[in-house]
């Protein structure tokens, strides 16, 4: 099994993860309180409640299925070899990693060790001319 440089960091994924679940449920009670208010507030407040909920969910789970080992690197389904990398693009949070049509975005700060992250995908990349 080869070794992930990607490994999730625990409390900071538990704070946004309540973060964003606190956020959506005080939307929610907005929303279902039984104060008089427009629709249109109503509306507002269940998007922003999806949203809350949503993206801490998504940030959470997305940079878990992310692997970054010495052969590759994957996301969910995505996979991208070091050797067929075709481009680049970072940025003080994150990389997005592309080879043809795929493209990985990982999100250093998500893991535990982002600076070795960031100095272990950058040895990986191809050097540029």
């Amino acid at each position: 099994m080869d070794k992930n440089y990607a490994i999730l960091n625990k409390p900071l994924s538990f704070v946004i993860l309540m973060l964003g679940m606190t956020f959506g449920v005080l939307n929610l009670q907005l929303v279902l309180g039984g104060e008089e208010q427009s629709i249109w507030m109503n509306v507002l407040y269940g998007f922003l409640a999806f949203v809350g909920i949503f993206v801490s969910l998504f940030w959470v789970f997305d940079s878990k299925n992310t692997r970054v080992t010495d052969e590759y690197v994957e996301k969910g389904k995505n996979r991208i070899h070091w050797r067929e990398v075709t481009s680049s693009k970072s940025n003080d949070f994150s990389i997005v990693i592309s080879a043809g049509e795929k493209r990985i975005v990982v999100n250093y700060y998500a893991y535990r060790d982002p600076e070795g992250l960031m100095k272990e995908i950058q040895s990986r990349l191809p050097v540029k001319d």
